[in-house]
Formats: C-alpha cells, structure tokens, sequence
C-alpha cells in the first residue's frame, strides 16, 4: 500500500486545485468594484425567495421611491439582472471543470475454455498524462474566461443602473407634466367658461367662442395624452424594478431637481483618460484576449505532443499470474490542432480590432456626453433664471392690467397659459439634463452607454 501514496496525494492536490475556484464566482470582488464606481449595492439572489432581500424590498416600497431606491429595488428584483449574475455561477462551473484531473480509464477482459477447468483474465487501469500534464493550462483558459465574465457582468450591471435611473427621470418628469397639463386644462375650462357668457351677453362672436372652445378641447386631449403616457412610463418602471402585483403601489419622491451647481467639467483629453483607463468594456476585451492566446498555446502544445496513456495490468493466463505496466501513445500525424490554433489566433485579431473600436467609441462617447450635458446644463438654466421669471413677471404685469380694467380677462388667462407651457418646456430640459448626466457617469463609471454605431447597428 505504501508505494499508492503518492498517486494518492497526486490526485488530493489536483483535487484541491479544483475547489481553489472561487465560491462566489468572484462577484464579491465585483460588488466591491460596482459599490467603489457607482454606488451600487449589488445582490445575486441565489436563494429563492430570499427572505433577508425580500425584506429589504417591503422595506423600501413603503417610503416614497427616488432614483436611487429604484435602482436598489431593481438591482434585487429584477430577474433578468439575477439571471444574467447566473453567467458568474456558469463561469466558474467551467473552472472547475477544467481544473479536474482526468478520469482513470478502466479494462477488462475474461475468457474461459470449453473443459472449464481453467479460465483467463485481465485487467488494466490506465491514466491520460498528457492531459494531466496540460491542466494548468487549460485552467488558466478557464480562469481568464472567468475574470472576462466578472468584468462583463460588472458592465452589464452598471448599464442596467443608468437605464432604471433614466426611466424613472422620464416617468418623473411625464408625471410633472400631467399636473401641467391638469393645470392647462383648468386656465382653458375657466377661459371657455368666460367666453361662453360674454357670448350669452352678446359681448364677443361665434367665431371668438369657438376659438376658445377648440383650446379647451385640445387641452383636454392633451391632459388624456399625458396621462396615458404617465401611465405607460410608470409600468416601465415596474418592469425594470421586476415588481408585481401590490408591489405596484409604492409613491414617487418629489420631482425633478433643478440642475446641480457645476463645477468647471475637465477637459475633453482628462475626461478621455479617465474614460479609457477605467473602462470594464476594454477590460473585459483584455480578458477575453488572454483567454484566447492561452487557447492558442495550450492548442499549439497539445498539437505537438502525443497522447500518452499509462498505467498497470493484472491478469492470470495458463495459470500463471501476470502483471505489468500498460502504455498508449497517440502520435499526432493528422491533427496537430492546426484549427484550434487558427480558430484562437483570429480571435486574438478579433478582439484587438474590437478593442480599438470600442476606444474610438468610448472617446466619443465622452465628448458627446460632456457636450450633451453643458447644453442641457445652459438650456435648464436659461429657463429657470430667465424665461420661468420673465413669465412671472408678465403674468403679474396683466393681473394688475386686469385688475386695473386695462386688459381682459382672456389676456390674463393667455399669459397664464404661456407660463404654464414654458414650465413644461423647462421640464422636458430637466430630464434631458439629468439624463445627459447620468450618460457621462455612466461612460466614466466603467461602462459605454449603448449607441448606434457608425455602421448602424446596435452596439
């Protein structure tokens, strides 16, 4: 028994290898980089239900709902997200793997003569060497592919964030302009109202009552329009936050926030840096080629060397008990892994002509985001200081007109009507503007935002 320990501890050490594949499939590490880059509590909900998550959830539902609860409420209840952590849990399944040893091959053989006086047998145990001996490499295969999918995971997660926070802007900023409208539609009421008894006094024409009829009309439609589309936007968000049911009955927080005090942004090469150096999609490229030129080498070894079988035999013929060691060679005349090779190294090309393009694209991305959101910084702002206070002053200028019985009662409703539909013009600014910002944190978070690429297609 002596002489099997040290296949025994072989085989122990191999094994230990296997288990050394991380538990959690390294999403601890990710959790740490997405709560360092984003702010992101991240949850892979294995267990289901989760009580301790479902809890958290009952939790944040019966307080009024903001950007960043909805994002914690669909980072643990959306099921796609959950599904996709599962490519962690896939990942490190294939480094385990291929951080097995090979199987012990087993055969045997008896025969027997018609006297039945005597019989033959045979047995031999052989193992696969030349795989063994190729383990670590086709566990460094496995382990590049596993910090590939971290990281790719880790992009996923940051882009699923910015579209949660974008939808609940538009479903804040539809929900503002359903009460504008609400609030059009009154002015519009009270305008026709009037006009319909200076009609009934004989003050003012057929023609002007319908005009004023027909504005009301259109702002009844529109207040239907508008809330159709808070309804809609709404249901979008239930279906990011993955709840259902009386789940759906949680309140909004507040409204749209007026546009931050901007410090100076950096520039457009500071911010390209920073974008590039921190980027997951490059990151997760970079993986990929390492998993790739691993393939390549441990193909090209595999091609060279022969498959070599070795072990033992025990048998008995003519009595006589035999033993021996066993030996198989499988000489590689044919395939050399010549199509492994060429597969792995026009990957390697691929991924390096991948990369440069999504620099190209996360270079513009940055640009057009810091663009994007100095104009939507300068136009938020040119409503709120400028044209929300000059309707203001308008609006109490014709009060005092009116009041004074210098002006009517439909100039006074006209101006209130125009103050009412620039604050929704500054509305629709604000979401672009905290959608623009939320573009260029997404891009310096680690994570492209999905474009359209210059060849038309969906990046």
């Amino acid at each position: 028994m002596r002489r099997f320990r040290p296949v025994t501890g072989l085989f122990l050490l191999l094994g230990a290898l296997a288990a050394c594949a991380p538990r959690d499939a390294g999403f601890g590490s990710l959790a740490v980089l997405l709560q360092q880059r984003a702010g992101l509590d991240a949850e892979w909900r294995q267990l289901s239900p989760d009580p301790v998550a479902d809890q958290i959830v009952t939790d944040l539902l019966v307080q009024p709902i903001g950007p960043e609860q909805a994002v914690d409420i669909a980072i643990m209840k959306n099921a796609d997200l959950q599904a996709r952590f599962e490519d962690l849990g896939i990942a490190r399944a294939q480094l385990v793997d291929a951080s097995l040893p090979p199987n012990i091959e087993f055969d045997g053989d008896i025969g027997s003569f018609a006297d039945n006086r005597r019989s033959d047998f045979g047995f031999a145990a052989t193992l696969n060497l030349t795989n063994l001996m190729f383990l670590p490499l086709r566990r460094g295969v496995a382990r590049a592919g596993l910090d590939a999918v971290c990281i790719e995971t880790g992009g996923a997660a940051l882009e699923f964030a910015y579209e949660v926070r974008n939808a609940f802007y538009d479903y804040q900023a539809a929900a503002q302009l359903l009460e504008l409208d609400q609030t059009v539609l009154d002015v519009a009421a009270a305008s026709y109202d009037a006009a319909q008894r200076l009609y009934d006094a004989g003050n003012i024409t057929a023609l002007e009552l319908a005009n004023e009829r027909a504005f009301y009309e259109q702002a009844r439609s529109e207040a239907t329009l508008a809330e159709a589309g808070v309804l809609g936007h709404r249901e979008e968000l239930n279906v990011w936050m993955g709840l259902s049911g009386t789940e759906t009955d949680w309140q909004l927080a507040g409204r749209l926030d007026d546009p931050q005090p901007e410090v100076e942004l950096p520039t457009v090469e500071t911010l390209e840096g920073r974008a590039i150096e921190d980027s997951l999609d490059l990151l997760g490229l970079e993986y990929r080629y390492t998993a790739s030129a691993r393939m390549a080498n441990l193909a090209r070894a595999e091609g060279l060397l022969p498959s070599l079988r070795a072990g033992a035999r025990v048998g008995r013929e003519d009595s006589v008990r035999q033993t021996g060691p066993v030996i198989s060679i499988e000489v590689p005349l044919f395939d050399r892994g010549q199509g492994r090779v060429d597969e792995a190294r026009a990957q390697m090309r691929q991924l390096e002509q991948q990369y440069r393009a999504r620099a190209v694209s996360i270079r513009a991305g940055v640009r057009r985001s810091r663009n994007e959101l100095l104009i939507a910084t300068r136009r938020a702002e040119h409503y709120r200081d400028v044209l929300l206070p000059l309707w203001e002053q308008i609006v109490s200028e014709t009060q005092r007109q009116y009041n004074a019985m210098q002006s009517g009662v439909f100039q006074l409703l006209l101006a209130r009507r125009e103050q009412i539909r620039t604050g929704q013009e500054y509305v629709t600014a604000l979401r672009s503007y905290w959608r623009a910002r939320s573009t260029l944190d997404q891009i310096l978070a680690g994570r492209l935002v999905a474009t359209r690429d210059v060849i038309g297609m969906s990046d």
